[in-house]
């Protein structure tokens, strides 16, 4: 009887051939298990990017609302020891932020209106300064609009009759009440967002089951949730003061709507690389319109990229920490796809969402390698 069992348990085990056999199997079935991942973690963010681009009035007032508690975050933290209830505390600062926004727009509005009015006709005075430049451009435009006379086609023989002239009022307050439903939007989410306090952690706490688990990832939240105050508090504070500078040069040179172009320029700051020179560039057309002479023309633009230059590269890196220093690369390639989904606000909120899925990144162990490659 036992030499029977000997002689059958060689045969029960597996040979080296069968063992590589199956290990080629697990290969294969791992590699297959991994690109269909891959596969549907790609079509899930497709999807949550046609989402985000679908419903842009939903979800920019959301992510406007987000970002800006994260400020005030703090704020409400500190005066809780004070007996101030987050849902007073709340009010106060949603009310403080709203006046000082109806304050600002109704202060800028009267300046931006007479610019936008008179520039139509400054256009078309650009246009003959450079028109000697444009020679060739502008043989090739008539040439153009005789193609298009000939042409059947919508507008082919009615160019010029019967067309509204574009108006940038017009064009303005077009876009008014989608505006004012996004600002509205932002305003009652962020005070919900200031007013629920600490809901999130505790939600938070009440999920996770171990107590180690739960002690590691209400400090984990607490970080984020403070370097990123931090950092947009911060970011805020700089662009201010960028702002008032700017408009204090521009008076200083006798620039028209000095403080409507320094707002401009603190503004446009938020978007790194892509916004100084748009400032730039509106800066220098403005002033091409309003003095004479190379010197007196280039000073302004050339004093405000100047400006932009020494807080891009000395400022904000000493203020806000080389840590946060982003990629160039990462930086453009997020303003170029939140300004594509969400316009003049994606572009704005673009660098400030970065650096909050940076530091996410930075606190999750499994996801050090997209804080790396989003890292300078």
């Amino acid at each position: 009887m036992d030499d029977a069992t000997d002689d059958a348990r060689p045969t029960d085990r597996p040979t080296p051939e069968e063992n590589e056999a199956a290990r080629r199997e697990t290969r294969k079935l791992m590699e297959r298990v991994t690109v269909r991942s891959a596969m549907l973690t790609g079509i899930f963010v497709l999807l949550v990017m046609y989402t985000l681009y679908a419903a842009a009035t939903l979800f920019a007032p959301l992510v406007v609302a987000f970002l800006t508690s994260l400020i005030f975050t703090p704020v409400v933290r500190a005066l809780r020891p004070l007996r101030i209830a987050p849902p007073v505390s709340a009010a106060v600062i949603v009310c403080l932020v709203f006046s000082l926004a109806v304050s600002a727009l109704y202060g800028l509005s009267e300046p931006a209106m007479e610019w936008l009015e008179k520039a139509p006709r400054d256009l078309r005075k650009l246009e003959l300064e450079f028109r000697e430049l444009a020679a060739p451009m502008e043989k090739l435009r008539q040439a153009n609009e005789q193609i298009a006379r000939i042409t059947p086609g919508e507008g082919g023989n009615d160019a010029g009759g019967g067309q509204v002239p574009w108006s940038p009022v017009k064009w303005l307050l077009s876009g008014t009440w989608s505006a004012l439903y996004g600002i509205a939007i932002s305003f009652v989410l962020l005070y919900f967002m200031l007013a629920s306090g600490d809901t999130f952690l505790r939600k938070l706490v009440r999920v996770i089951p171990q107590f180690e688990n739960k002690r590691a990832a209400v400090a984990t939240v607490r970080e984020i949730q403070n370097r990123i105050s931090i950092y947009l508090g911060t970011i805020s504070i700089i662009n201010l003061c960028l702002a008032a500078v700017s408009a204090l040069i521009l008076y200083i040179l006798d620039m028209p709507n000095p403080i409507l172009f320094g707002v401009m320029v603190g503004m446009f700051n938020y978007a790194p690389y892509i916004g100084p020179v748009a400032s730039f560039t509106v800066i220098l057309l403005v002033s091409l319109l309003h003095f004479d002479g190379i010197y007196a023309t280039l000073l302004p633009p050339a004093l405000i990229l100047g400006l932009n230059v020494l807080e891009g590269q000395f400022i904000t890196p000493t203020v806000a920490g080389h840590r946060l220093a982003l990629s160039p690369v990462a930086v453009f390639l997020s303003i170029l796809l939140w300004g594509w989904m969400w316009g003049v606000v994606g572009i704005l909120i673009a660098v400030p969402l970065l650096v909050c899925i940076k530091l996410v990144c930075d606190n999750i162990p499994s996801l050090r390698l997209v804080s790396a490659f989003l890292g300078r």
